[in-house]
């Protein structure tokens, strides 16, 4: 998600990670990434689940989020996301990523477009975020 929005120029401001600790599971849960514009904020997913594992995608129905970011979607994923009104991208298609320039148009969030090298951007931002 970081990637994306660095991609896109989101400013900082318009998204943010919470870490959550469950303490009785003795274990970190997850990272939630949200989105958010002057009014709203966006609970975001991103699952890497490949082919043949689409059940992987109910949990994000099931929290409610507005974005689900993807590595492969089946039709019948796309199909419930557009259903339930959560926007999507498939990171796996030709300029997949180019999507999430839509979403953040329609939910109302700071941008640039992407026009740039893919290659060459994604390694500058990869340096700044794994530094």
């Amino acid at each position: 998600m970081k990637t994306l929005c660095k991609l896109f120029q989101v400013p900082e401001q318009y998204y943010y990670e919470k870490f959550i600790r469950d303490y009785s599971k003795k274990v970190d849960r997850e990272v939630d990434f949200y989105l958010r514009n002057a009014d709203k904020q966006y609970l975001c997913e991103v699952k890497l689940m490949g082919q043949g594992n689409p059940e992987s995608a109910d949990t994000i129905f099931a929290r409610k989020s507005a974005v689900f970011i993807a590595d492969k979607l089946s039709q019948q994923n796309k199909n419930q996301a557009d259903e339930l009104k959560v926007d999507w991208v498939e990171l796996h298609e030709p300029a997949g990523y180019k999507r999430f320039n839509d979403i953040l148009k329609k939910l109302n969030i700071p941008h640039a477009g992407f026009l740039g090298s893919l290659d060459t951007a994604l390694d500058k931002i990869f340096s700044e975020i794994f530094l």
